[in-house]
């Protein structure tokens, strides 16, 4: 299996270019650097790397602004706490000489290369997806861990994502890969489209995705078809506001009642919707199979883990 890397013929990169080339059954990626280049990658995903190259850990994909001691003190506790505050994840770099490095995608995993600059090129907004199915990404991805509002927490069941920055060259490529269960689908959705997917199998969205938990026994005739937005979600999203608490405290009464939702029903009775009320192309990524529920990092996902346990347990015992 992992022989193909050592069989694996290297293309010859300008300093500060990267590659990155997914096995033959996808269950692992080939990065490649320049000199002077680096990438970042999940900790604990390196299987393989040529001598020369630097391994730097904690690092952060986007630069952080000064902050005081209390501040960056509260970043690191909600980090652990629920996955929130900064993003901490490994750097590799090159100094002098092209190198390559080999990273699996886990046990009974697959990788999915995606370009943000092709989708942004596409005309799609940045994308949002799962923390786990994060497995690296080029030095030209920046992303930030977000809040999930009551309509990514339909699809995530998790307080925290991470969401890319818009890309500004489109013409340069921005490499994400992600993980997921034996085999990832894309989905497009034009402007206006609806499509339903079974709870908990989205690992991926654009932002100008809306979503909504309902009872797999509800149908109804335009299902696939709702009414696009003058501003899209995206917009809204960019726009001015100043600090409203509450608008927060509705976002947030509203996230945790998806939340719970979502907790309480069995897979196969509710769906996830997700639809594109705005002018631009959207795209859903979904792993064919999943392994158990997810519920997000920390000491909070634990607990809704343990929740959902329960819950589900009870449906089981009353029948």
């Amino acid at each position: 299996m992992w022989w193909t890397f050592f069989n694996f013929v290297s293309p010859s990169l300008e300093a500060g270019e990267s590659d990155f080339h997914p096995l033959e059954r996808r269950e692992g990626v080939v990065v490649t650097l320049g000199r002077d280049a680096h990438f970042f990658d999940r900790p604990g995903r390196s299987v393989c790397r040529w001598t020369g190259t630097r391994h730097v850990p904690r690092q952060s994909p986007h630069p952080l602004p000064q902050r005081s001691w209390f501040r960056n003190e509260a970043a690191v506790f909600l980090r652990i706490l629920c996955g929130g505050g900064d993003v901490k994840i490994n750097m590799i770099a090159t100094l002098d000489k092209q190198r390559e490095i080999l990273l699996t995608a886990g046990d009974g995993n697959v990788v999915e290369k995606i370009d943000l600059a092709e989708l942004a090129r596409e005309g799609a907004p940045p994308l949002q997806f799962l923390q786990p199915a994060y497995l690296c990404s080029s030095s030209r991805v920046s992303f930030r861990s977000v809040f999930c509002d009551a309509s990514a927490m339909s699809w995530a069941r998790a307080p925290f994502a991470y969401k890319t920055d818009a890309i500004k060259d489109v013409f340069k490529p921005a490499i994400l890969c992600l993980s997921g269960r034996t085999n990832v689908w894309r989905e497009r959705l034009e402007p206006g489209d609806s499509r339903d997917f079974a709870l908990g199998n989205v690992i991926a969205v654009t932002v100008n995705v809306a979503s909504k938990l309902r009872p797999s026994n509800q149908y109804y005739p335009d299902d696939f078809k709702i009414a696009i937005a003058e501003d899209s979600r995206e917009e809204e999203e960019a726009a001015p506001n100043g600090i409203d608490a509450k608008r927060m405290l509705r976002e947030l009464k509203a996230s945790l009642k998806t939340l719970f939702e979502s907790l309480w029903a069995r897979e196969g009775f509710f769906v996830c919707e997700l639809s594109n009320p705005s002018r631009k192309p959207a795209f859903v990524y979904v792993q064919l199979n999943k392994s158990g529920l997810y519920g997000g990092s920390g000491l909070v996902g634990v607990a809704v883990r343990a929740v959902a346990f329960l819950f589900r347990s009870s449906h089981f015992i009353m029948g």
